[in-house]
């Protein structure tokens, strides 16, 4: 039954606003000139992309100029800091704020859109194109049939996410991509189920309510993406018991699934924690949601039939064509012509060049000077969600990846650490004859034997490999700091609301200026004592996990040690991912305490990562998402609470079957040359060179003889944030008077040459993030240019010029696009891998073969392993 709609807490249905003609922007209504009246259809569209117009033009119609000027004031100083408030905006709110004189014509009108805009709608576009702003409190949510697709099709999910976890680059059906399937299945259960229901405490719940709903749509797709989380421990798991690395005996189905099942748990208990800081500020906008949101609203919402810029095609054709297209064509990068995907053409001019592959190779090399590297959708992406996330983002750090290859450059050349005999840019480690070392020639009972050791050969590391190792160290202070600091009025607000919470039961939407706060304020919260239930019960089977298996030798101190560190370093983290649209761990940081306290004892090093860096600052940030997914299409907290809950247990023994059949019947698994691509590349390979270094060897030892450069990655990123702090906290103060005084100095020639280049590169270092440069640094080995500069150009054109150029279409059309390629891409590659891949159909033609023929398709160093078989310190005498 449809209820009473409320918009922004109004009783009743905004007052109807009679129809413009879009030509007409100046036309009287009643005798007098209404401030709506001044708006331009197409302005309008773009202001109130879902239909919202009327009630919008309502706001800005009875808003006085006190009303309006108070919003702005109280708005430009709470955006100060927020790095993805529109520029224009924020210059515009500055000259609104100094007056009608200075500010020109359409003062009043401008005034009142960017009010209303704060107040009643959002001043991010993206958000403003898919969240709701009207909600009705009688849609069905938590239906039959909603539950058993979410967690239907969640099952199917964890197959899918936990099958391809070991491919490179992987594949998953994301909550974007479910609902191409999720959507017609409901459709068909709308169509066959009988109307048979129960009434309970006053509601009647039925088996068919009516039609498919956008809440139950949503409510499903949050039901779903506990799907996507399950792969946590899963690295853990195949380092521990693949032959090929560690080949543990006593990995047995029990021990899969007790670690995978409180691993999940305590990343969802400390969600609770997690969710102040990055669900309920409006800062937190999380720009990767919204493909997801936007694909599910062109799924249920109908829409008018409106032309944009020519365009006059429906979100719902416009989605499956293009899933369609995509998928028809993937088989042509994916199997019939992989050079299309591996499009390393710079490459076949001269194919036995060294240099040429080092320097613009796809597999050995760094992907530099190429422009066109893949026509690979999901090569395309797989480094920046780049039809997604923000411009600025993804800008700075290509070319903090830029920059990155060029110190790759320097060690390589140089031969730092030995890195000349290796391959440039590997994730993998090597022994010093070149050859994948074996970490069973150098331990005894899981433990490192010294004599072994000395007799076999230190892992050695590519130049790549070093620089992701080494920027993942500086990142830490910079990303924490900076952020505490930049951040401190939005953190230290959500840190006091946390505490008012638990100790006098504070609501999350107690003092909301935004719209979709007072919206959620008349849904019942998840009380905080909820979450920390299931974190306590959590660490109890944690600790009963590492007495049960004692030849993990791994002590229970070191679940609190986790834990503890997250209280701290998480919300940065979590802030840091609602903002910018990356998702990071704290596995660097974790791995050299552990090598520190633990050196000699790889088990203690693994436990400490899946525990520390993915199940909690990981999947708590992943629970958060969710969470801010329902916010801003209204689905009651406590709904998805529940949903979360059982959907977890059921998905945790799909995860772990899956992981079993994978390990037991993916032919060449891990292996560089696994024609299906399961090279383990993100996930095993690394996680067990970790293992390595850290967790074998010891942080002493790593940071001593071996790699003593690393112990100065935290000074130097301290250095980094201290540097950017000083410089942005002071430069708006100081520059202006600099640039005027240089005015006097110079000749005019001169200061007009500095005022066009110089002058605009510092202003705009004022706004540049170091820690998203921080982050193109380090996000090398495996990855390269070839896997990045594809998402930077996509990102150029969906997140700058079509924002700038084109906003209309952009918020009607730009995230169904993002979702439908991506559909289409998994679907694809699904069918490939069961008809062509699993039991391999080779096409071999010169397009299968060309990008890996050469130079480029060899794992090699530029210098030859010296004659006595080994390159480094004599045997005996390793550090």
């Amino acid at each position: 039954m449809a209820g009473k709609v409320d918009l922004v807490g109004d009783a009743e249905f905004a007052p109807e606003t009679p129809k413009r003609d879009p030509e007409k922007t100046n036309a009287r209504s009643g005798g007098h000139e209404r401030i709506g009246d001044q708006i331009p259809q197409r302005l309008l569209e773009e202001l109130a992309p879902n239909g919202e117009g009327e009630y919008i033009l309502d706001k800005i119609n009875n808003m006085t100029e006190e009303e309006a000027l108070g919003i702005i004031h109280e708005a430009y100083r709470f955006h100060a800091d927020d790095w993805n408030f529109p520029t224009d905006m924020r210059e515009r709110m500055r000259r609104l704020i100094e007056g009608p004189k200075q500010y020109g014509e359409f003062y009043d009108r401008d005034l009142r859109i960017d009010a209303v805009m704060m107040r009643y709608s959002s001043p991010y576009p993206g958000v403003r194109s898919v969240a709701e702003i009207m909600d009705s409190s009688d849609v069905p949510i938590e239906t039959v049939r909603a539950y058993f697709l979410g967690i239907s099709w969640a099952v199917i999910g964890t197959f899918m996410a936990t099958f391809f976890n070991s491919r490179f680059p992987s594949i998953a059906l994301s909550g974007s991509v479910i609902q191409i399937l999720l959507f017609p299945c409901a459709k068909f259960l709308e169509w066959v189920l009988p109307d048979w229901g129960i009434t309970l405490f006053g509601v009647r719940h039925s088996l068919n309510p009516g039609p498919w709903t956008f809440k139950e749509q949503m409510f499903a797709t949050i039901t779903y993406n506990i799907s996507i989380y399950t792969t946590n421990s899963y690295g853990m798991i195949l380092v521990q018991k693949m032959d090929l690395y560690y080949g543990l005996d006593f990995i047995t189905f029990g021990y899969q699934l007790m670690l995978t099942l409180f691993v999940q748990l305590m990343g969802m208990g400390f969600a609770g924690y997690l969710r102040r800081f990055s669900v309920y500020p409006v800062k937190a906008l999380w720009p990767t949601l919204l493909p997801t949101i936007a694909m599910n609203r062109a799924l249920t919402r109908p829409e008018s039939r409106e032309n944009i810029y020519g365009w006059t095609i429906s979100r719902y054709r416009f989605f499956y064509i293009c899933t369609i297209s995509m998928a028809i064509y993937y088989w042509l990068p994916g199997y019939l012509f992989t050079a299309l995907s591996t499009f390393n053409w710079m490459t076949w001019i001269a194919p036995e060049s060294l240099t040429l592959a080092i320097l613009t190779g796809s597999s050995l090399g760094l992907g530099l000077f190429n422009p066109i590297t893949t026509f690979d959708w999901n090569i395309a992406t797989s480094s920046y969600a780049a039809l997604a996330q923000p411009f600025f983002s993804t800008c700075t750090m290509w070319f903090g990846a830029l920059l990155g290859g060029a110190v790759i450059l320097g060690i390589y050349y140089n031969n730092m650490n030995h890195t000349a005999y290796l391959p440039i840019n590997s994730s993998s480690a090597f022994a010093n004859d070149g050859s994948p070392y074996r970490v069973q020639s150098v331990v005894t009972n899981n433990r490192l034997d010294e004599a072994k050791y000395q007799s076999y050969s230190p892992p050695f590391y590519s130049a790549g490999y070093i620089l992701t190792v080494g920027a993942n160290f500086a990142f830490y202070p910079v990303y924490f700091l900076y952020i505490m600091v930049n951040q401190w009025t939005t953190v230290s607000q959500a840190y006091v609301h946390f505490y008012k919470g638990l100790r006098h039961g504070r609501g999350n939407y107690e003092g909301a200026m935004d719209v979709h706060s007072r919206l959620m304020a008349r849904y019942a919260e998840v009380p905080d004592w909820w979450f920390l239930v299931i974190l306590a019960l959590a660490i109890v089977v944690a600790c009963v996990f590492l007495t049960l298996y004692p030849r993990l030798d791994t002590p229970v101190w070191l679940v609190f040690l986790m834990i503890a560190l997250n209280l701290v370093f998480a919300v940065p983290l979590s802030f840091l991912s609602a903002t910018t649209g990356t998702n990071l761990g704290l596995g660097a940081l974790i791995q050299v305490l552990t090598g520190y306290l633990l050196p000699g004892n790889p088990n203690a090093f693994l436990f400490a990562q899946t525990l520390g860096s993915w199940a909690l600052a990981g999947y708590g940030d992943n629970y958060v998402q969710d969470q801010k997914m329902a916010h801003y299409v209204k689905i009651a907290p406590r709904a998805v609470f529940r949903s979360q809950i059982g959907t977890i247990v059921i998905t945790c023994f799909v995860a772990v079957a899956t992981q079993n059949f994978i390990m037991e019947n993916v032919k060449g698994l891990c292996t560089p040359d696994q024609p299906s691509r399961f090279t383990c590349a993100n996930d095993g390979a690394p996680l067990y060179a970790s293992s390595l270094m850290w967790g074998l060897l010891g942080s002493e030892r790593m940071f001593g003889a071996m790699y003593p450069l690393f112990k100065w990655c935290f000074l130097m990123g301290t250095g980094i944030a201290v540097v950017f702090l000083v410089g942005q906290g002071l430069g708006p103060k100081y520059l202006p008077g600099v640039r005027e005084r240089l005015r006097g100095r110079l000749r005019p020639r001169t200061f007009v040459v500095l005022d066009k280049t110089l002058f605009p590169f510092v202003a705009s270092l004022l706004w540049l993030n170091p820690i998203l440069v921080i982050q193109g640094v380090q996000h090398w080995a495996p990855s390269n240019l070839s896997y990045k500069t594809p998402g930077f150009i996509l990102s150029f054109i969906f997140m700058y010029l079509l924002p700038k150029y084109r906003l209309a279409w952009w918020e009607k059309y730009n995230y169904v696009l993002s979702a439908a390629l991506t559909a289409g891409v998994a679907i694809s590659a699904l069918v490939m891998f069961f008809a062509v891949g699993y039991n391999p159909i080779k096409l071999d033609w010169w397009g299968n073969s060309v990008s890996s023929a050469g130079m480029d398709g060899k794992s090699v160093g530029i210098w030859p392993i010296p004659e006595r078989g080994y390159f480094g310190p004599e045997k005996g005498n390793f550090p």
